[in-house]
C-alpha cells in the first residue's frame, strides 16, 4: 500500500515536538523582554540626567521635579551642597557628581 503524506500519528508527534520547543523558549524570551525594558528605563534616566546637568552648570540652586515618560515616573533631584544629580525610577537610583 502506497501512502502519500504524513499519517495522523506522525503529524501529532511533530506538533508535540514543536510545542515543546516553543514552550521551552518562552521563559527565555520573557526574560529578554524584561531586561530590554529595564535597560530602556535606565537609558531614559541617563538621558534625563544628561539634559539636567547642562541646565545646572549655569544655575546654582537645588531642585527636584518629576517627569513621566511612557507611564514611568522619574524623580530628578539636584543637590547643590553635594553637587550631585540623581534620578529615581522603578526602585532604581542613579546618581552622578556635577562639577
Amino acid at each position: 500500500m502506497k501512502s502519500d503524506g504524513f499519517s495522523l500519528l506522525e503529524s501529532l508527534f511533530a506538533l508535540s515536538l514543536l510545542s515543546l520547543v516553543v514552550l521551552s523558549l518562552l521563559p527565555m524570551v520573557m526574560q529578554i523582554k524584561e531586561n530590554l525594558h529595564k535597560q530602556n528605563q535606565r537609558t531614559t534616566a541617563q538621558q534625563l540626567l544628561s539634559e539636567e546637568s547642562t541646565f545646572h552648570l549655569n544655575n546654582h540652586f537645588s531642585s527636584s521635579h518629576e517627569i513621566i515618560i511612557k507611564n514611568q515616573k522619574y524623580q530628578i533631584t539636584y543637590n547643590q551642597e553635594a553637587k550631585q544629580l540623581c534620578a529615581t525610577y522603578a526602585k532604581e537610583n542613579i546618581c552622578y557628581a556635577v562639577k
